[in-house]
């Protein structure tokens, strides 16, 4: 496939829609692959157009006819994508929803779009049904392609609405821009004709489909023929990043600079990452010099990084192209030049022209602006401004600072009101200070963006507390109710009261900086020099969060067990120190991590209880390790579970001096000892996961059996047990008496005891633990099992009552959004907590 290929179009695209635009294509490359999704869910372009078709027909026997919008709420990957297309198809307005934003930022956004019609798919049906809508239809979709009785499809007018999408508000709320098709398109070509993009290129999509950003990627890459290719960056974070950008083979990389920061310190351990990538686009925060000499290091020999300036409102504005040999004279990365079809103005703040040299407030003269905010014409009016000679060209205010520099170049200066960005993302700080204040913990409050050291914008908030010995964490969880996770403040700067203007307005220029304050938050945080500040960029770079406060807690940053993982990894490689798995868990701040670090000698208790919550109310909950034998995986819902003492039990034997266990009744007795000494009369609450489901029953039944009370019995995503493995096989033919397969196990631990890391002694207490759960034969309980599993599981959820009705008198089952990879982790871990 050669670019000359795409001669089949009208020199003016733009006369057409976007579902004709990509039934042209579809029909010119119907084999090449169009969206190119995880674990080899690859679409080529004719089963794209089937599956979009299928989705438009259900659209429209469902929809409203007075209804112009239709929502989505799917998993960003190809299933998403051709829901968007479908709603096109279908002629109707299509909002992507985030379910990382809090349910009432999806409730405002829902009912200021007047959407009556919402396309979901399994993993998010739960969340859906949640939302308080009243006559929202929710619509389960699957990647199926059915012939419906709808066979012909609307013609879509280039200038109908293609996309509505939700930006911070000053009003305190989101507030919608909306694009037609005959806009998209435009910046489709645009695009395209900037980064002289091919069939043959594979375009990143990092961004979340409910930002502006996404669509630069989504459509330049379907109505070329070129394959987009999706990944979840939230959910499968950097790391994951960077062996997918081999895999997929991607040639247009964009993302913000700071994810483009943390992928770049992997090329060191994998240098391959960037050998396919021509382009690197960032844009959505600014570009230091340093990200260009990390460009100049790492990108292969003919890449160019391209520095974008845009916004909703405008779409791709400006754009600087830099090579590997680009110099830079001046010490900000300017935006460059204007692309096509925009003009930029510069004016002061009653607008009128600034001279050459002189800083003013940005303004963008084109045809092919955002249609304007939705359903708001008072404020459209004030930011977006007829010319008389042209009723097709606008001007819009961004609101942004610049000055023009000697080549004609734009630098861009920051924000000129309470809009910035944080992470690439727009946050209203009036939206910041409403959330504060709906909080209910402060009497007054006030948002600022600063720089920190590394040139970064954080997001800080001064606040009046109602009351004192309330920690910044606490506040995070609150806003979480309010505000999505980057418009969450990193410093809470605590004040007696906030200084006014003399009109008794906030005096934002009077606030002190972070560094200066004499009782908030944010003196006590900063890591200190030595092992807590090379902590904080380990965590920094794993988490993908800066900055990091020493007294943060890694679980309520977003942790998991797999990252737990990989800051230990990393702080082996750093210290020379290998930490026991549990180590984030009892320890789960930078401060206490160093506290550690600092003392010679860390090893893991040889006790296997381990507290992960300290209470003095409430009845204990014992949680049991999974087969990988540690209690990470618990983190994140010990700290939703308040007001109760929580415990983990982790595997005897990763203090790498006990031996292990390989029999379920060994450690349901081993367990129960530790329990009767910190609760002798119960009723108790046990839990586990995995194969410590299985111990967590036989304790139940252990305990029944001595006349105890088990108020309650969980298993997380209990599945039928193994089947014999290798591991299996191999003591079976060493041994045929448990007692000798005991004798065995302890003869090998003291072997993997001189091996220089931790790493095969885990996995030796995995297979212990797998030979454990393949011997088990449950008994009976006389209560009520109460089972938690994933939406997406493997095995019929009818096959797994049956086989716990065995075993129990009565059981329950939850399901949860997600798979079982992600069941410790938001959204699934929020609801299984309430639960």
């Amino acid at each position: 496939m050669e670019l000359e290929a795409l001669d089949i179009f009208s020199k003016d695209e733009t006369t057409e829609s976007i579902p004709a635009r990509f039934a042209k294509i579809a029909a010119r490359f119907p084999n090449a692959i169009a969206i190119s999704g995880a674990a080899g869910e690859d679409w080529n372009y004719a089963e794209l157009d089937a599956r979009s078709t299928t989705i438009a027909a259900r659209i429209l026997e469902c929809a409203d006819e007075d209804s112009e919008s239709v929502a989505i709420l799917i998993e960003h990957g190809p299933l998403l994508v051709a829901a968007i297309l479908g709603v096109l198809k279908a002629g109707k307005i299509y909002l992507a929803l985030d379910s990382s934003e809090p349910a009432t930022r999806l409730n405002a956004m829902l009912n200021d779009s007047g959407a009556r019609l919402i396309l979901t798919d399994a993993k998010h049906s739960s969340l859906t049904d949640s939302l308080e809508i009243p006559q929202l239809h929710a619509i389960e979709i699957a990647g199926d392609a059915t012939e419906f009785s709808i066979k012909t499809l609307p013609d879509v007018s280039p200038d109908s609405g293609a996309w509505l999408m939700y930006t911070s508000g000053s009003t305190g709320a989101p507030k919608g821009v909306w694009q037609n098709h005959r806009g998209v398109i435009h910046h489709a070509e645009v695009y395209r004709d900037l980064i002289q993009l091919t069939p043959e290129d594979r375009l990143s999509l990092l961004t979340s489909c409910s930002l502006a950003a996404s669509a630069t990627a989504i459509f330049s890459a379907l109505l070329n023929g070129a394959t987009l290719c999706p990944f979840h960056l939230r959910l499968q974070g950097v790391e994951r990043l960077a062996a997918w950008m081999q895999e997929k083979k991607i040639t247009v990389y964009h993302s913000v600079p700071t994810v483009f920061r943390h992928l770049a310190r992997r090329a060191s351990d994998q240098p391959g990452i960037f050998e396919t990538v021509r382009l690197i686009r960032l844009g959505g925060e600014p570009v230091l010099r340093e990200d260009v000499k990390i460009f100049q290091e790492i990108g292969a020999p003919e890449s160019r990084l391209m520095h974008a300036f845009s916004s909703t409102e405008t779409g791709l504005a400006c754009a600087l192209m830099m090579e590997k040999k680009t110099a830079l004279r001046e010490s900000r990365v300017s935006v460059g030049q204007p692309v096509r079809g925009v003009e930029i103005l510069l004016t002061d703040e009653n607008g009128a022209p600034v001279r050459a040299g002189e800083e003013g407030v940005i303004s963008i003269r084109s045809a092919n602006l955002s249609q304007g905010y939705w359903r708001q014409p008072e404020a459209t009016a004030r930011v977006f401004q007829a010319v008389e000679c042209d009723p097709q060209i606008r001007i819009f205010r961004t609101g942004d600072r610049g000055r023009f520099l000697p080549d004609g170049s734009l630098e861009h200066l920051g924000r000129a009101d309470q809009q910035v960005k944080i992470r690439g993302r727009r946050v209203d700080l009036s939206e910041v200070e409403t959330a504060l204040i709906a909080t209910d913990f402060f009497e007054e409050a006030a948002a600022a963006a600063l720089e920190d050291a590394s040139g970064e914008q954080r997001l800080v908030a001064y606040v009046v507390p109602r009351k004192t010995g309330v920690t910044s964490q606490t506040y995070r969880r609150a806003l979480l109710l309010f505000l999505p996770e980057h418009m969450l403040p990193s410093d809470f700067i605590s004040m007696q009261k906030l200084p006014q203007t003399a009109g008794g307005k906030i005096d934002r220029a009077a606030l002190p900086p972070p560094h200066v304050s004499k009782n908030g938050f944010s003196d006590d945080s900063v890591p200190r020099m030595g092992i807590e500040k090379n902590l904080s960029r380990i965590w920094e770079s794993v988490l993908g969060i800066a900055p990091i406060g020493r007294n943060d807690d890694f679980f309520e940053l977003g942790g998991t067990s797999l990252l737990s993982a990989e800051i230990l990894i990393r702080v082996q490689e750093r210290f020379g120190v290998s930490l026991p798995p549990s180590i984030l868990v009892e320890h789960g701040t930078i401060e206490q991590m160093a506290e550690l670090l600092g003392k010679k000698g860390v090893r893991s208790s040889s006790n296997p209880l381990i507290q992960l919550r300290a209470s003095d109310t409430g009845r204990p909950l014992f949680l049991v390790h999974s087969g990988r034998g540690d209690v990470a995986a618990y983190g994140q819902l010990a700290r939703r579970l308040p007001g109760r003492p929580i415990y983990g039990f982790q595997s005897v034997g990763l203090d790498g001096r006990s031996v292990p266990q390989i029999s379920v009744r060994r450690m349901a007795r081993r367990y129960l000892r530790e329990i009767l000494s910190v609760d002798p009369t119960g009723p108790y609450l046990l839990a586990g996961s995995c194969m410590g489901a299985m111990v967590a029953f036989e304790m139940a039944v252990r305990l029944t059996r001595r006349g105890k009370s088990v108020a309650f019995l969980g298993l997380f995503d209990f599945a039928p047990r193994p089947k014999k493995g290798p591991v299996a096989r191999r003591f079976k033919a060493a041994a045929n008496t448990a007692r000798d397969v005991f004798r065995i196990a302890r003869m090998l631990v003291r072997r993997k005891l001189g091996s220089e890391t931790g790493d095969d002694l885990r996995q030796f207490i995995m297979d212990m633990n797998r030979e454990a759960s393949t011997r088990y034969q449950p008994g009976f309980f006389p209560g009520t099992i109460t089972l938690f599993l994933s939406r997406d599981m493997r095995f019929p959820l009818g096959d797994r009552r049956l086989t716990l009705a065995k075993h129990a008198r009565e059981s329950r089952v939850i399901t949860l959004p997600g798979d079982r990879a992600g069941i410790f982790v938001s959204p699934a871990v929020d609801e299984m907590a309430a639960h």
